[in-house]
């Protein structure tokens, strides 16, 4: 009886361990999202201004960054990387809600996009997965997030169509 509890317990903190590693191995994989643009690395970059540009209330809190040339100036650009352009997304009433809640999560924002250009001539914009970030996190700041999972998914498909 006493080896049948043990095993059962011991079965148990496998089994638990074994899901833990797991799931964070899934998120890992799935908390940056890599989308593959049909269009020139100049005309993504051009689409993501216009679409956020656009879009009510929101906007790019500092100037995009170029990646690619600063990683150039120090002789550091990976060879398999043609251009790097970032960007800084934000919706200033939902960065209020999540800061006036958890004001930590300022090392996190605002939203960072970038757009690269791979050296075999593919483009992509690179996002963070906020939509399962949110479920992570949850009350106040997970729906605050929500909105800006929701925002996310219709720049991706305007930016990309």
């Amino acid at each position: 009886m006493a080896m049948g509890l043990i095993v059962f317990a011991a079965g148990v903190v496998i089994g638990l361990v074994a899901a833990a590693a797991i799931g964070a191995s899934m998120m890992r994989s799935k908390m940056v999202l890599p989308e593959r643009s049909a269009h020139s690395f100049d005309e993504t970059c051009a689409r993501v201004e216009q679409v956020v540009g656009e879009a009510q209330g929101w906007g790019f809190p500092r100037p995009a960054f170029d990646m690619s040339a600063k990683l150039a100036e120090k002789g550091a650009l990976p060879p398999n990387v043609a251009r790097i352009r970032q960007y800084s997304v934000c919706l200033p009433p939902v960065a209020a809600r999540v800061l006036g809640d958890t004001p930590k999560l300022s090392a996190i924002m605002p939203c960072t996009w970038s757009v690269y250009e791979l050296a075999d001539g593919s483009v992509w914009i690179a996002h963070m997965n906020i939509a399962m970030m949110s479920k992570v996190m949850g009350g106040t700041v997970g729906a605050a997030m929500q909105v800006v999972a929701r925002a996310d998914a219709s720049f991706m498909a305007k930016i990309l169509k």
